[in-house]
């Protein structure tokens, strides 16, 4: 008796994953979760569905059954900003200073991306229009040079002609109309359009750090969610009201990231509150299958999208994923131009398997190389000595100082001279 009960007792203490109700400030183990697991299956996600397009393969599943109001790489970039909404007001949270909080945002975005940029730029362009016109230098004294591309895409708040006046970009440019006979002609860059968005809510993150409003934002945050949300449920269900209303360009991409980031942020902040319990996440995992073929996508997910996905943040058994290295954002950052080079060069003639495994596995070493060379070095220098704003300010003006004075020196002598 005493030996059977001995055998059991493993079997009676191993649980699985939605056998308990817990809170999710209580299941989130900032030190074993599924973050970095999620983030690369969300980054290959956008990659499978771009190939659907991007080699001339039609509609990626999701678009066909939503009649093209929804992809699968527009539900892996909501389930990457409700990931970076949690995290950015956990750490916007604990930040010790704004500038602190700024000065690893900057680190975790800007050099990756840079370097992203002079690569499409300044190798990727080159090599594609070789192949297509036979030489290099013309390139770049067209409209749409290299250059120009790597300048005008350099601090993410750029315009074209797609943009929100003044703003940001949803598009960067194209270079030399390349990609001229593509599936998806000329754009040489078409998943760089979330970043400018993405860099926004940052600052607006850094914002509330800065004006102190931890007394009043949870509530502050949650109106704010509402509003979202009903304008974005207003536009998936009466589209054409919705831009009579609201006829900026690019303000349904803006609204549509803004509530997914914002209920990121929410769950956080709520962390106590929200309980996962089994019934409530089978509930929401129901009603993500089913909303896109009841046509209540908008009005549901995001509410069940947030929950579910952090659920499993939480009880995915992928620790250990990033051991070697996260490689979630070069995967992102270089596939587009990727996989526009190899339908140029007529992959996807071989079908769609071969294509998709064309586009990961060359994109994966891009991203191995991203993060070795760039993104981790750059990392590093988080924790870097930063001088404050006052010593700041304080030697911006002894720099002014010092120009004005070589200036007048050297107006003073060309007037003696004369």
């Amino acid at each position: 008796m005493i030996n059977h009960n001995l055998r059991c007792c493993p079997r009676v203490q191993k649980r699985s994953l939605v056998s308990a109700s817990e809170s999710l400030s209580n299941a989130f183990d900032p030190k074993r979760n599924a973050v970095a697991f999620l983030r690369f299956a969300l980054a290959a996600l956008v990659i499978i569905s771009h190939c659907y397009p991007l080699g001339g393969f039609g509609k990626d599943p999701l678009e066909a059954i939503t009649g093209g109001r929804q992809s699968l790489a527009a539900l892996a970039v909501a389930m990457f900003f409700v990931l970076s909404g949690f995290l950015i007001a956990r750490s916007g949270a604990n930040s010790l200073s704004v500038g602190r909080f700024v000065w690893h945002r900057v680190l975790r975005i800007f050099p990756g991306y840079w370097v992203c940029l002079i690569v499409c730029g300044f190798l990727i362009a080159p090599f594609v229009w070789r192949l297509q016109h036979g030489v290099f230098l013309p390139l770049f004294s067209t409209p749409d040079a290299p250059q120009k591309f790597v300048w005008n895409n350099l601090l993410l708040f750029h315009h074209t002609e797609r943009s929100i006046r003044g703003v940001m970009s949803i598009q960067p440019c194209s270079i030399g109309m390349l990609f001229g006979s593509n599936p998806h002609r000329y754009f040489v860059n078409g998943s760089l359009w979330t970043l400018p968005y993405e860099w926004f809510f940052y600052l607006c993150v850094a914002s509330t750090v800065a004006l102190r409003l931890a007394s009043f934002r949870r509530r502050l945050l949650l109106a704010v969610f509402t509003i979202l949300w009903g304008l974005h449920v207003f536009n998936w269900f009466s589209p054409t009201n919705f831009w009579r209303c609201f006829p900026y360009a690019c303000f349904a991409e803006f609204l549509r990231l803004s509530v997914y980031f914002t209920a990121g942020s929410l769950c956080y902040l709520y962390r106590q509150e929200i309980v996962f319990r089994p019934w409530l996440i089978m509930v929401a995992v129901a009603a993500l299958v089913a909303s896109p073929f009841t046509g209540c996508f908008g009005l549901i997910t995001p509410i069940a999208i947030p929950y579910v996905f952090l659920w499993l943040a939480c009880k995915l058994p992928f620790h250990q994923f990033d051991v070697r290295g996260d490689f979630s954002y070069g995967l992102y950052i270089y596939a587009f131009p990727l996989q526009q080079v190899l339908a140029m060069l007529k992959v996807q003639t071989g079908g769609f398997g071969l294509f998709a495994i064309w586009s990961l596995t060359l994109t994966a070493i891009f991203a191995v190389l991203s993060f070795r060379f760039v993104e981790s070095p750059s990392l590093r220098l988080k924790g870097a000595h930063l001088p404050s704003g006052r010593r700041l300010w304080k030697l911006l003006r002894v720099a002014a100082a010092r120009q004005q004075k070589a200036f007048e020196t050297k107006f003073a002598g060309a007037a003696e001279a004369d």
